[in-house]
């Protein structure tokens, strides 16, 4: 979008080898640049500037951090600035370097209010190069997901299993409850729970007292008799609970009770001993979904709290429980999986799932289609969340292709 030729102020050529490294802590805005002066080649920092006289307002004539700074890019030269030697800096003006419609379009983009700074003018944008955008920026999310759960692994020593139970726990546990079900999955590995493969009622007292929610005065018989099993275990497998005051039942919905989440757990590991060894055999997205379809034990059906009865129902782990689970764990997890062993059909696969899941119904996605930018699917959905997020949250239009294609075109 520059000018072919750029000259310092002074007339001397430019030709920029390598623009340097973006700074985003103290110092100049640009590190080890490379750029050719007329004859010379200089290597070092850039500092940019919206007035050359900004850099006495700043202070860096005083300053040792900009000693080593080859190039003054100002877009108003009003001074004549010398560096931290008292030489003057070579600068490049850009007030007639670049076409001014073009600054006038990206001050209508990014100074504005709007919801996102393009919402007026991305249905202006080629459909094509929107959906590409997006599904490049849904990759990026999946795999700044993975980076995440790649921390977690380490720390589970590389064991896939029990990566997989805990955040899993995690993601049980939704955004109020994640911390105390992360605290109840460290406190009771994988491998115990695995012990007890089709045995629901050691695994519902295995996960209820690791939890501390049998810690408090209990009178119905099946609660009491967790309690009494769960005593058994413990001594067995020196196990130590976590506090039962942790959990958070305000602001939920009975459905999302904590004591439902956990029965629901336990049921899963009844369902499937090896579950994250099973899921990596799962082809279709149908049996993926089949997989997390679990219903609480029977003492539930009429329970959200021991001990205080409700009417009658089927306590089920909801469809948009299972997308959000898929979305935010088992997918990212499977993913990170192909890529550390060099399955690379692993790792597409993940990224097939979220095309063929629903898009997500949030907020955020409301308001995309109210801009005139739909989701179809999940991975669409995924990357308009980390578009939001990343660039139009920051106002990054520079460094987003949707925000550079608007800025070619013509208002």
């Amino acid at each position: 979008m520059l000018a072919p030729e750029l000259k310092t102020v002074s007339g001397e050529a430019i030709s920029i080898i390598h623009p340097g490294n973006h700074n985003t802590d103290a110092g100049p805005d640009f590190l080890y640049a490379r750029i050719r002066i007329n004859n010379t080649l200089w290597a070092g920092n850039v500092e940019i500037h919206v007035k050359a006289s900004d850099w006495y307002h700043h202070k860096h004539e005083r300053d040792e951090a900009y000693s080593n700074v080859i190039l003054h890019v100002v877009a108003e030269n009003d001074k004549i600035v010398t560096d931290w030697h008292g030489q003057a800096l070579q600068t490049l003006c850009l007030d007639n370097a670049f076409d001014p419609d073009l600054l006038c379009r990206y001050k209508e983009i990014t100074e504005n209010l709007l919801w996102v700074p393009c919402m007026n003018l991305i249905k202006m944008a080629e459909p094509l190069h929107v959906l590409s955008r997006i599904s490049a920026l849904a990759v990026e999310r999946l795999e700044d997901k993975s980076k995440k759960i790649y921390h977690e692994l380490k720390i589970c020593n590389m064991d896939w299993e029990e990566c997989c139970y805990r955040i899993l726990a995690q993601q049980f546990g939704a955004k109020i409850n994640t911390a105390p079900f992360e605290m109840l999955s460290k406190s009771l590995p994988v491998k115990i729970i695995m012990k007890y493969h089709h045995e629901l009622f050691q695994l519902e007292a295995l996960l209820f007292g690791q939890s501390g929610l049998l810690g408090m005065r209990l009178f119905g018989p099946y609660p009491r008799s967790l309690k009494k099993e769960h005593r058994y275990l413990s001594d067995k497998h020196q196990l130590t609970p976590i506090p039962g005051y942790l959990w958070n039942f305000l602001r939920l919905r009975p459905a999302g009770f904590p004591t439902l989440r956990i029965a629901q757990l336990a049921k899963l590991y009844e369902k499937h001993q090896r579950v994250f060894g099973e899921l990596l055999e799962i082809e279709d997205i149908k049996t993926l979904i089949h997989f997390f379809e679990l219903e609480s034990s029977s003492y539930w059906d009429d329970h959200y709290l021991f001990d205080r009865k409700s009417r009658k129902k089927k306590k089920k782990f909801g469809k948009q429980s299972i997308q959000l689970l898929l979305i935010n764990a088992i997918l990212p997890l499977i993913h990170l999986y192909g890529e550390q062993m060099h399955k690379p059909d692993l790792a597409i696969r993940a990224i097939a799932f979220l095309e063929a899941l629903p898009p997500e119904d949030n907020a955020v996605i409301r308001r995309w289609a109210e801009s005139g930018v739909g989701a179809k699917n999940a991975l669409e959905s995924q990357g308009l969340l980390q578009l939001k997020n990343t660039r139009c949250e920051q106002k990054l239009c520079l460094e987003c292709s949707i925000g550079h294609h608007l800025l070619k075109q013509a208002f």
